[in-house]
């Protein structure tokens, strides 16, 4: 359309108002269909739940509504499990419509009556942080919706009921619609660190599990030896990993949490929780020193972690390492070169009388040892098996200037060990591995430090492979409006 303004010879075209009963109209039809698909169980004899949010305005969806639907789901899923509801999963519906994100499906009620499963629905909205922005339906086999006769307060204003809000246009739609957005995302976001801690702490218990059950391993605890060692076994790490691993997920947490410019200051807090961990070692084993190095490792990578995924989806090998190598800066000048403590440590003497810096000098080189070295011969396989585990631990050990053997039995020791190791990797056989067994037991050595980063292989091979449970996969991106 043209206009032909009044004391003008030129024309200009008419701006086209926006049709609001277009989207209401849509809403209108969606809502419609969604009561047919609720008819059409109750046709079949079955009641039925359903979850849909309340999103004012239009539209009534973005990515952050879609994940926070995600999360609720997913809570109410289990719930309804929990409580022993039969949910006929293979019959449900999950779509995104003009009314906005939308999940229903047929359940049998069990021994609950309809009534007791739309107050445990009530209840379930209601301990929710974000309850008033659910709805959970329940409708009864006749396709009959059951009231519960009550009104939700207006998440806005939390003062009056919504319904009279609404009707009154109380609020500003957009204030609102910020206000809910920004609401969804902390918690998604607070959801989805949880999620990703709990699965890296998982990842890190299974590393340490693999590495003590590979066997047979040289001079080192296994399933079945205790290899140079006279006061541990098997039984002794199962104890020290179930100890230590109940703070994986906090130093995950710590890395989320951490905001410094200053990487340098992250460190006092990974060993904050890491002489916690030293103490909880020391008491599930009696005073034996199972994995002291690997706390230290393992700490500063769990920790990286929790940094890395705080602003990325995926693990990227390049920034993670630069992570922990700012973390770790100087970190050998400082507590090797220039330090003098009242006691003196293994690893410390080593250094003085050697120059190797071991774990710390590991982690100041973004665990260079473990990237380049051992975990390209776990890279191509799709599962840990024994043969690509000793692969990678003869790897490393071939290059690894462990302290351990270099403590107990020198640098002429540590040599003939290495090219024992070199070539039992080039000819992987029975008798080259049993030269390598031989030769520990016969110097009475154990290369602990190459199996602290074996464990930090599987650990890092566990991360970048995505393992994760089931329903975990589709929750841990990061997102932002």
């Amino acid at each position: 359309m043209w206009k032909v303004e009044s004391g003008e010879l030129r024309i200009k075209p008419v701006k086209r108002r926006r049709n609001k009963i277009e989207p209401l109209q849509s809403i209108l039809n969606a809502r419609e269909q969604r009561a047919l698909l609720k008819n059409k169980i109750a046709g079949r004899g079955y009641p039925c739940v359903s979850l849909s949010l309340n999103v004012p305005g239009f539209p009534k969806s973005n990515p952050t509504v879609n994940y926070f639907f995600k999360y609720c789901l997913q809570d109410l899923q289990f719930m309804l499990k929990a409580h022993l509801v039969e949910v006929h999963d293979k019959e449900a519906i999950e779509k995104c419509d003009a009314a906005g994100d939308f999940y229903v499906a047929p359940f049998t009620a069990g021994s609950m009556t309809i009534t007791e499963i739309k107050q445990m629905c009530e209840n379930f909205e209601e301990g929710h942080p974000l309850g008033r922005y659910i709805d959970v339906d329940v409708n009864d086999e006749s396709g009959n919706c059951i009231s519960s006769g009550k009104s939700k307060m207006c998440f806005y204003c939390q003062v009056r009921p919504a319904i009279e809000c609404r009707r009154e246009q109380a609020h500003d739609m957009i204030q609102m619609r910020s206000l809910m957005f920004s609401n969804m995302k902390d918690y998604c976001n607070r959801q989805r660190e949880s999620l990703l801690s709990k699965h890296l702490a998982s990842l890190g218990l299974k590393a340490l599990l693999y590495e003590i059950s590979l066997t047979p391993k040289p001079g080192l605890v296994d399933r079945l030896s205790n290899g140079s060692h006279e006061d541990m076994n098997f039984l002794t790490f199962a104890d020290s990993s179930s100890a230590i691993s109940l703070y994986f997920e906090e130093l995950v947490q710590a890395g989320f949490a951490f905001h410094d410019e200053d990487y340098t200051r992250a460190l006092p807090i990974v060993r904050n929780i890491g002489l916690r961990m030293e103490a909880a070692m020391f008491q599930a084993t009696g005073n034996i020193n199972t994995h002291k190095g690997l706390i230290f490792l393992m700490g500063v990578a769990l920790f990286s972690c929790g940094k890395l995924y705080s602003s990325l989806n995926e693990f990227d090998t390049e920034y993670f390492r630069s992570i922990v190598r700012d973390i770790c800066r100087d970190i050998v000048k400082r507590e090797l070169m220039d330090s003098k403590p009242s006691n003196s440590t293994h690893g410390l003497d080593v250094f003085q009388s050697s120059g190797f810096s071991g774990a710390r000098g590991e982690a100041e080189g973004g665990f260079k040892t473990v990237f380049e070295i051992g975990l390209p011969h776990l890279a191509e396989e799709n599962q840990l098996n024994d043969t690509a585990l000793i692969q990678c631990f003869l790897a490393i050990a071939a290059q690894n200037m462990d302290t351990n053997i270099l403590f107990r039995g020198g640098q002429e020791v540590l040599t003939s060990f290495q090219d024992l190791c070199k070539a039992a990797l080039k000819d992987l056989s029975d008798s080259n591995y049993l030269k390598v067994a031989e030769f520990c037991r016969n110097e009475y050595i154990s290369p602990g430090g190459s199996a602290d980063l074996l464990a930090l292989a599987i650990f890092f091979w566990s991360v970048m492979k995505c393992e994760s449970p089931f329903y975990f996969s589709p929750l841990i991106k990061r997102y932002d409006i």
